[in-house]
């Protein structure tokens, strides 16, 4: 299905075609959810890119029923429909999961329940963020992947960054430690350390609304950031452009990616605000792939692999002090977890 530890773009409909050059490439994929809800238009769009526009590397469909003030809860039944069209296109089946609040562990069970009754599915899990950070709710959570033995791809409700919460780094850590394979939908940088830690594949979102799973009541729009490499963090653009008057040092701030060409990245900060969205994610994407294949290329072994990427994560820390800003919490929280977390924290 995936070449191994396959980096992911995902994004909606609209915005597929833009993103499908970038993601088809070795190591590589795509995950289009519903641009709007629309699902007719996202299985058009799939069946575009498999036919005339050649798309070559892995493609996945999210239904994303579990996300937006109407979403589904993880008791509501699978669409026969959904399941059928995915394979009939030849694709993986993903579940059109709703879902998974604290504490609902018969929606969970009902899940993982029903997808052993697919064959070759992927059990799609919006989660709670407690399922990661409480140990009573990982106990169970474990307990249940190991009795269902089918994949799953986790989806991680938060305001922002799911892995910047204490406990979430090391709840991961202990189901990647198991026997079920799992990935991870909805992410950002922290789909680097997942990979480094045996994650099969993971899923990057084009912007913040697709890089975690919002709260229902959250309507809040983010202005556009991106990728800055030397401290593996997403920046607003205006905040790029302030640390660089600070230092102005060619040599910190200049990007060859296709889309800054050679140019300082604060180049963004002349266009429009929307406009800045697609140059963003294409300079982004680009980072998140380099940093990829140097951190997992060649076939590192994982444990190399570990290490690799929590010292980068020191060193990424680092390097934000020294520019003035405050240390992003996933990199604390990714340096701070051991690869056999033990005392999880009790979240409320």
């Amino acid at each position: 299905m995936f070449d191994a530890r396959s980096l992911l773009v995902y994004c909606t409909a609209n915005q597929a075609l833009r993103c499908a050059p970038i993601a088809d490439r070795p190591h590589g994929g795509l995950v289009v959810a519903p641009h709007q809800g629309d699902e007719h238009g996202l299985l058009e769009t799939a069946a575009y890119l498999l036919g005339r526009a050649r798309f070559g590397a892995p493609l996945l469909l999210d239904a994303a029923r579990y996300a937006g003030p109407d979403r589904m809860p993880a008791r509501a039944p699978f669409n026969p429909r959904w399941l059928r069209r995915q394979r009939e296109l030849g694709l993986p089946v993903l579940t059109d999961s709703g879902y998974v609040d604290a504490g609902d562990e018969a929606g969970l069970a009902s899940i993982l329940h029903r997808a052993m009754a697919i064959p070759d599915a992927i059990a799609v899990l919006p989660l709670h963020p407690a399922w990661l950070r409480d140990r009573l709710h990982l106990t169970r959570l474990t307990g249940h992947l190991r009795d269902a033995a089918v994949p799953v791809a986790l989806v991680l409700e938060a305001r922002a960054d799911p892995f910047a919460l204490p406990g979430c780094v090391p709840g991961l850590l202990a189901l990647l430690g198991g026997a079920t394979p799992v990935m991870l939908l909805r992410c950002d940088l922290s789909s680097l350390g997942a990979l480094c830690h045996g994650a099969v594949a993971a899923a990057v979102g084009t912007v913040a609304a697709l890089r975690h799973l919002a709260p229902r009541e959250t309507d809040k729009i983010h202005p556009p950031a991106t990728i800055f490499k030397p401290t593996m963090s997403y920046r607003r653009i205006s905040a790029v452009q302030r640390a660089k008057r600070t230092r102005p040092d060619p040599r910190l701030w200049s990007c060859d990616c296709p889309a800054c060409g050679g140019r300082e990245l604060d180049w963004m900060a002349a266009l429009d605000e929307r406009a800045r969205e697609v140059p963003a994610f294409e300079h982004a994407a680009a980072v998140l792939y380099e940093l990829r294949d140097e951190l997992l290329g060649a076939g590192l072994p994982l444990p190399r692999a570990a290490r690799s990427w929590a010292a980068r994560c020191a060193d990424a820390a680092s390097r934000e002090r020294e520019l003035g800003w405050a240390v992003t919490p996933m990199l604390r929280q990714w340096q701070d977890a051991g690869p056999n977390p033990v005392d999880m924290p009790m979240a409320s």
